[in-house]
């Protein structure tokens, strides 16, 4: 963890709407994507990785700004998807994640305050360890 900060393996999933929306047309849903996500309190938002979303199948529903250390006020896509953090056995519904590219990193989202806020996330150092709860 100190290497890379506080990993959650997770699965990228469709809102339950959306599932029913192919269900509605007598389609099968795209399948989850298991993947690592950050859990990044200096981040405002959540993003997913693009790639990963369009696999996963997550709809476009909007777009926006984002900014990081590399880039500012790039227009991004904003996709509405669900993450199963291991462990935690309620899904946590990410209806406005920013898109990115966080593959390089070896990760399929990154999750920003906006989740945690919900949530206690302690971050022990010394330990090198952390836990999170809703």
């Amino acid at each position: 963890m100190r290497r890379f900060g506080p990993r959650v393996q997770i699965t990228l999933a469709l809102l339950a709407d959306q599932i029913g929306f192919f269900a509605d047309k007598g389609e099968t849903p795209p399948t989850p994507l298991a993947g690592l996500a950050l859990i990044d309190t200096r981040a405002s938002s959540t993003c997913v990785d693009r790639e990963a979303a369009e696999r996963a199948g997550l709809a476009v529903v909007d777009s926006g700004p984002i900014s990081s250390a590399t880039h500012q006020n790039e227009v991004a896509p904003i996709y509405a998807g669900r993450l199963n953090l291991a462990g935690i056995p309620q899904d946590i519904d990410a209806k406005r994640a920013y898109g990115a590219n966080l593959e390089p990193q070896g990760l399929i989202a990154l999750i920003g305050r906006d989740m945690p806020a919900n949530c206690v996330l302690v971050y022990n150092g010394p330990d090198g360890s952390f836990s999170l709860s809703l």
